[in-house]
């Protein structure tokens, strides 16, 4: 694996982590911020973490066909272009479904280098 994918996996599980620590907070907290500020950093977390997959070589995506790329890649998409109908609700699930198993296929790359 190259230097740059290297780097890209290691940003991407820092957010997971990052992400993981908003999670700790508790839904109360994520839903009670009148500004929804909670949830716009998860939001951002996630659009992060699809550009940084963005960067990454094909050669490292092809090796790892089981980490869902492409899905990381549109919830990006759908944040970043189509904001007017940010579900929010998705955004807390998505940080507490799917960061968590991102992580763990990610953990699962960087051993196998």
């Amino acid at each position: 694996m190259n230097a740059r994918d290297a780097a890209a996996l290691r940003e991407i599980v820092r957010l997971c982590d990052v992400g993981a620590d908003l999670v700790a907070r508790g839904h109360e907290w994520y839903v009670g911020d009148p500004d929804n500020v909670p949830g716009l950093a998860a939001e951002s977390l996630i659009i992060k973490i699809g550009e940084n997959v963005a960067r990454l070589s094909a050669d490292t995506t092809d090796r790892h066909p089981t980490v869902p790329w492409s899905l990381i890649r549109r919830m990006r998409d759908r944040l970043a272009h189509h904001y007017e109908g940010t579900d929010y609700e998705a955004v807390w699930d998505t940080l507490v479904v799917d960061l968590p198993t991102i992580r763990t296929y990610l953990a699962e790359v960087n051993e196998a280098g």
